[in-house]
């Protein structure tokens, strides 16, 4: 089953008298494996001359591109040699015959990305316009730009390739060869193919019948179906021509690929991105916008970011890259979780870190939701950006007020300056902060005069009570380390640039300035005649003060002047103050909505407590914010030249080209976090995805809420599905049926999918009856295919894995084989190993059987998500798929589904 053929084709002479298939497919297997073994030999040679300092001369050619690349092997690139080593380990993927519009026939060799000249034809990256025919059926036709001018080709010929080197000599497997009025046949081994020919030819009665027998089981009618055998995602050397018209967009298009499992959704976004990441290969437009980035050209190889839901696809989407060769370091392939955590905590200070700076807390399993707001976290974070740039805003113009109103005339001046300004703009624009921003010189004049006397103040009271009490300092330093639970809660008066600085490392002056930090709150609810919170830090310190203090008299006049001094540091850098404020009024909303029972539960919770999804919309609101202000040229300007530190941190994140592999299970405010960290010059973003796949409450379901994110963005619908039989094909469709419509899915042409229904087995609720019945269809399996193909089996919870893998380990040993525990979605084990997972780690991973166990007990523990799981679990599964049920009968939800299934599969005959 896992090899599925048909009757040799005939081999009868074509109509034109030319050769008949036997001799067509023996002329091409030789003109092919004589191609690669040149290839082969060229780039192993010239990569012997690298290593060796030779003074050769070489040439990395990319056909039919006009830029030719010859350099002195002793300055040979990082890439070039990069492209030799791939050369040498996978010459060529494709032999087509191109016919121009003269009649003209070529043929052409096309390998994945760089070429080498070579005397015995014409060779072109798939990368290259050229490439573009690859993809295309026999028959088809494209016009090509040349460096002759734009000319039409027409495929003629097409031979899908599979290098490989065994004992020294090359072979391509499983090649797919149409043309000539022949095909599309496989032939199993070109090299088998020559050597049978050679056979057929010889005089020797017995060996040409013999030859003729292992001919018909090397060629074989249609597409042959390969048993997937061993984890990881499917290599797909070519794409269709419907991924490819994707792979070939412009770089500053905004996509969406939408489409169900196994249609190479992921490879497109890879290969498009190695594209994109080829200036030899860029258009002149698309090379203007790279040169304008932040990252400029020479950093556009390493300005992309792709995001993928898991750290198992991770894993394996760095070995597709690797196929591509593309270097995907760990700081370019991401999961939200992590660069969440690092953009929050690192760059934006908005979680608390090491030095205490950052207003919250991240938890994991921090819930203040509304179950409602989930299904509008569009309209929350809209609410929020509303409220935030309108709090800013009046915040503004009651400090300007404020100081309008003092009687120190200069500060006076500036504060009626300030309220003109402010009366004059509806909103927060970037032209509006750098309006006023004009005042922030006289501004920072102002507050550093008022706080020289303040600290003076505040000095000269510390140290008459320190002549009173020499000791005092040394207790202050032994009571401060007893507060290390003792809660910080700044709010927006305390964002100031002097106060983010490093607390001072040694203990007396850290005790000091926590003391001056203590003074100056106490003044502050002085001036206002309010109290410090019972539980602050700030508040156990004046309590043990005990009146070791200025008195109240003098605490309030110090809070009079600490007040004007804080009115007036909003406006001495009203950009920061705009961006970095926006976790504080974040705190500040929630508790206002929470008051008014919207989008927060009413429960009591922490102050400092942030939910990852909370953590999104302040990340959001930091992101959009910066971005507005950095389109404004004269900001941008201003950043270019040192300016507006928080904006350079913004501008330092953004990249050329953002890539989301399973975007669905990201909310609409995480995709939306991640288009804003799209250069502006680029604009680049590309998403793949299937809403029947979306597994998180949170994740994006409708296109709606995509366009929210970009309201250009290309939706693009692919269909064709290369991973699944016929059978399993159909079952998808009615589990997808299940939640509603579900698009169509077409099976590649000529590709014979015919395979087995899956099996059930209900009312296996003990391990050991468990690990018997998987026993039994794993054994059917190997004996249907003739060696063991990669297994996954799906429990429903973490906690099920280890002990299910131990059991059915012991269970498999009079087989020889081994079943591992593959926990938190690590990848462990042989090849050959049966896998077992928690269902939430195997979403984009593909195996030949799949056994999803207890698909009743996930019915019951995740009744919102029950049918995506299902979905995601059964169409892991590329030709063998099985279920067990705890109970006596399947869900309520899949009843309909019954008839679909077989008790066991059937043995292979002969």
């Amino acid at each position: 089953m896992a090899q599925i053929s048909a009757k040799k084709p005939n081999a009868a002479e074509s109509d034109a008298g030319g050769p008949n298939q036997r001799e067509w497919l023996s002329n091409i297997a030789d003109d092919t494996l004589g191609f690669l073994t040149d290839i082969a030999d060229m780039a192993n040679t010239k990569l012997g001359e690298a290593r060796a300092g030779g003074a050769e001369s070489f040439a990395v050619v990319n056909t039919l591109t006009g830029a030719n690349a010859v350099q002195n092997i002793s300055d040979i690139s990082a890439e070039q040699r990069k492209q030799l080593v791939d050369l040498a380990r996978e010459p060529a993927i494709a032999r087509l015959v191109l016919r121009d519009e003269d009649g003209q026939e070529t043929v052409y060799f096309i390998a994945r990305a760089g070429t080498l000249s070579n005397e015995r034809h014409a060779m072109a990256s798939y990368r290259s316009p050229i490439g573009r025919m690859a993809s295309l059926p026999v028959g088809g036709d494209q016009d090509v730009r040349t460096p002759k001018g734009t000319r039409n080709f027409e495929v003629a010929e097409r031979a899908v390739l599979q290098p490989a080197l065994r004992d020294n000599r090359w072979d391509s497997r499983d090649t797919v060869l149409q043309g000539g009025g022949y095909g599309p046949v496989t032939v199993t081994s070109l090299r088998e193919l020559l050597q049978s020919a050679g056979a057929a030819e010889t005089a020797d009665i017995l060996e040409a019948l013999l030859a003729e027998g292992r001919e018909a089981d090397n060629v074989l009618e249609g597409l042959r179906r390969n048993a997937i055998l061993k984890m990881g995602l499917r290599d797909q050397p070519l794409l269709d021509q419907y991924q490819d018209e994707i792979f070939r967009l412009p770089l500053d298009t905004r996509l969406v690929i939408l489409g169900p499992p196994g249609t190479g959704k992921t490879t497109t976004l890879i290969k498009r991105l190695g594209l994109k990441l080829d200036r030899e290969f860029l258009e002149e437009s698309e090379t203007a916008l790279v040169a304008r980035s932040h990252a400029g050209a020479n950093g556009h190889a390493g300005s992309w970011l792709m995001f993928t839901p898991t750290e198992l696809l991770k894993l394996y989407l760095k070995e597709a890259f690797a196929r591509e060769g593309i270097a995907a370091p760990d700081a370019r392939l991401q999961t939200w979780d992590d660069y969440r955590r690092e953009l929050a905590r690192n760059r934006f200070g908005i979680l608390r870190a090491g030095t205490g700076s950052g207003a919250f807390v991240l938890k994991a399993g921090f819930d203040p939701l509304q179950s409602e707001t989930i299904g509008r976290q569009i309209d929350w974070f809209e609410d929020f950006e509303r409220w935030q740039t309108q709090a800013f805003r009046t915040e503004l113009a009651q400090h300007a007020k404020i100081l309008s109103g003092d009687r120190d005339q200069e500060v006076s001046r500036i504060g009626r300056r300030l309220v003109r300004t402010i009366e004059e703009t509806d909103d927060m624009s970037p032209a509006a902060v750098i309006t006023i921003g004009e005042v922030a010189e006289d501004v920072r004049t102002l507050t550093t005069r008022i706080k020289t006397e303040t600290d003076l103040q505040i000095r000269t009271a510390f140290s008459v009570e320190l002549r009173r009490d020499p000791t005092l300092l040394s207790q202050l330093i032994a009571f401060l380390a007893t507060l290390t639970d003792a809660p910080e809660e700044p709010d927006d008066a305390d964002i100031d640039e002097d106060e983010d600085a490093p607390p001072p490392a040694d203990a007396r002056n850290a005790a000091f300035e926590a003391y001056m930090r203590t003074i100056r709150a106490q003044s502050r609810v002085a001036a206002a005649g309010r109290s410090l919170a019972g539980q602050s830090r700030n508040r156990k310190i004046v309590d043990w003060l005990d009146g070791r203090m200025p008195t109240a008299e003098d605490l309030r006049a110090l809070g009079a002047r600490l007040q004007v001094q804080s009115s007036a540091r909003r406006f001495a850098n009203p950009m920061r103050r705009l961006i970095v404020g926006i976790s504080a009024r974040y705190r500040r909303f929630r508790r206002e909505r929470q008051g008014e029972q919207r989008w927060y539960r009413s429960d009591g919770f922490a102050a400092t407590d942030l939910s990852p999804l909370e953590a999104d919309v302040v990340l959001l609101a930091t992101l959009r914010t910066a971005n507005a202000m950095l389109s404004n040229r004269a900001v941008a300007a201003e950043v270019s030249g040192g300016q507006h530190a928080i904006l350079q941190s913004v501008r330092d994140v953004l990249r050329n080209q953002i890539v989301v592999d399973e975007a669905t299970d990201f909310s609409p405010l995480q995709l939306a976090c991640m288009a804003n960290l799209c250069d502006p010059q680029t604009r680049s973003f590309l998403a793949c995805g299937d809403f029947n796949q979306r597994v998180t409450n949170w994740g994006s379901r409708s296109v709606d809420e995509l366009k929210w994110v970009f309201a250009d963005i290309d939706v693009r619908a692919i269909n064709i599905t290369y991973r699944h039989s016929r059978e399993l094909n159909d079952f998808a469709r009615k589990i997808a049926l299940l939640s509603g419509p579900a698009p169509e899915t077409q099976l590649p042409a000529h590709v014979i999918n015919d395979g087995v229904p899956p099996v059930l087995a209900v009312g296996l609720n003990e391990r050991h009856a468990i690990c018997a019945w998987l026993a039994q269809r794993i054994g059917e399996i190997e004996d249907l295919t003739g060696s063991l193909p990669s297994i996954a089996i799906l429990v429903n919870e973490e906690a099920e894995v280890e002990p299910l893998a131990k059991a059915l380990d012991a269970t498999l040993a009079d087989k020889n084989l081994h079943a591992v525990a593959c926990v938190h979605g690590q990848s462990v084990g042989q090849e050959n190993d049966v896998r077992v997972f928690d269902v939430q780690h195997i979403k984009g991973l593909e195996f030949e059987g799949v056994f999803f166990v207890g698909v009743d007990g996930l019915a019951e523990r995740m009744p919102d998500l029950f049918d995506k799981y299902l979905y995601v679990g059964a169409t892991r599964a590329a030709f063998y798929l099985g279920l067990t049920t705890g109970g006596p009968e399947l869900p309520a939800k899949m009843a309909s589904l019954s008839s679909a299934f077989v008790d066991r599969w059937p043995k292979r005959h002969g």
